[in-house]
């Protein structure tokens, strides 16, 4: 997961007041319950000393329901400026939080999204398409758009005969078949070049599927996966979400897999001393608390692995500067920080990595890692062994 969309955040000094709730309209009294919930953390907040304008700027939106049907949570982020974020979650949050200070709490969002898949959905039949581009999470939110390419030609049905003018027929019916799916193919062209999603999802009519693979770009079909479903009445609706969510699935597979063999690869490199030039020393990989943070001072890592514990108290130490952070007060003295503040060690992790375009890759705990935390770096530097 990219968290370049975290970046203004990230860098802004703060303080920052970052809320969790749950705004599900799931039971008769559910906006009440969300306002009382709401009145609840303000006043947590006011205790710890958050900025008036942080806590007035969430006040008209904190204790509001939402549109979203079901169990659904929403991220708030503000500051003296007002409003920094303000993010819907597929699910309710799994503790509800307000916390303020210098580093803003965005690890439950990290959480939330992990998971989070950006796919095309194509379903068609030999008219034209429903064409969906969206995220996974905004699917779970009931948020996504459809759109549809007809195409212009409009004889579709071959009938049975016989003779040179059914013949003719035939063959005008199949041109109008593959006109349309030239239609298709091109706007899904546009499209993928335009979203790069992680995969293109297709449903439809067997003799439809074929011929808009004949006529789609070669990167829409590195993309492609077919499930089952189609257009129109008939079709199974249970297989159907099954199949977009078996796919999504695979993803998210095949993306933390990549993560873990790079890591693997360029961690043992470092284990047995043989640095990517064969000279020694030196991997692209480090593991640590304390080698990772060292990374992330000089915007070295690419993807942070990260076993995800809610419950862990960890800590770092930080300031205003998301990439001045440190294992003690002392290490950031040592940089010229005179007030060092304690908070999170997740909440300093992820502020890092956005500040720094980097990503995340949570890891369930049968991946081995060090003090529970690793990386891939962007590059190595034998002068640090990593």
């Amino acid at each position: 997961m990219q968290l370049t969309w975290l970046k203004d955040v990230a860098t802004d000094p703060g303080p920052h007041v970052s809320v969790y709730v749950d705004v599900s309209r799931d039971t008769e009294n559910g906006a009440h319950e969300i306002a009382v919930r709401w009145q609840d953390a303000r006043q947590r907040l006011q205790a710890q000393g958050a900025p008036a304008p942080a806590i007035e700027a969430l006040d008209g939106l904190a204790g509001q329901t939402v549109g979203a049907p079901g169990r659904v949570g929403r991220a708030l982020v503000a500051g003296p400026g007002g409003l920094e974020l303000d993010v819907l979650l597929p699910e309710p949050p799994l503790r509800e939080e307000a916390v303020t200070g210098p580093v803003p709490h965005l690890m439950p969002l990290v959480r939330a999204l992990a998971d989070d898949v950006r796919y095309v959905l194509v379903v068609l039949d030999r008219t034209g398409a429903d064409i969906t581009s969206t995220r996974s999470a905004a699917r779970a939110l009931g948020q996504e758009e459809t759109r549809t390419v007809q195409g212009d030609h409009d004889l579709i049905h071959k009938v049975r005969g016989g003779g040179w003018a059914h013949l003719r027929y035939q063959h005008a019916v199949q041109d109008s078949w593959d006109h349309n799916a030239q239609a298709v193919a091109e706007d899904l062209d546009g499209l993928v070049r335009r979203e790069q999603p992680e995969v293109v999802l297709l449903a439809g009519e067997t003799k439809a599927v074929a011929a808009l693979k004949a006529k789609a770009s070669h990167v829409v079909l590195e993309h492609l996966v077919d499930i089952p479903g189609g257009r129109g009445d008939g079709t199974n609706e249970e297989a159907f979400e099954q199949g977009v969510a078996q796919a999504l699935d695979v993803v998210r597979r095949e993306r933390c897999a990549a993560v873990l063999a790079e890591f693997g690869q360029e961690i043992g490199r470092m284990r047995t001393g043989q640095g990517p030039d064969r000279s020694g020393g030196a991997g692209r990989a480090v593991e640590g608390l304390a080698a990772v943070v060292d990374a992330l001072r000089r915007s070295q890592v690419q993807t942070l692995l990260l076993h995800d514990d809610p419950t862990s108290t960890e800590e770092l130490w930080a300031c205003a500067d998301p990439l001045l952070i440190g294992t003690s007060p002392d290490e950031l003295r040592a940089l010229g920080v005179e007030e060092p503040v304690r908070a999170r060690a997740d909440a300093v992790l992820v502020r890092a990595l956005a500040a720094t375009d980097a990503g995340i890759q949570l890891v369930d705990d049968e991946v081995t890692l060090q003090g529970g935390v690793g990386a891939v770096l962007r590059y190595a530097d034998p002068s640090t062994g990593g």
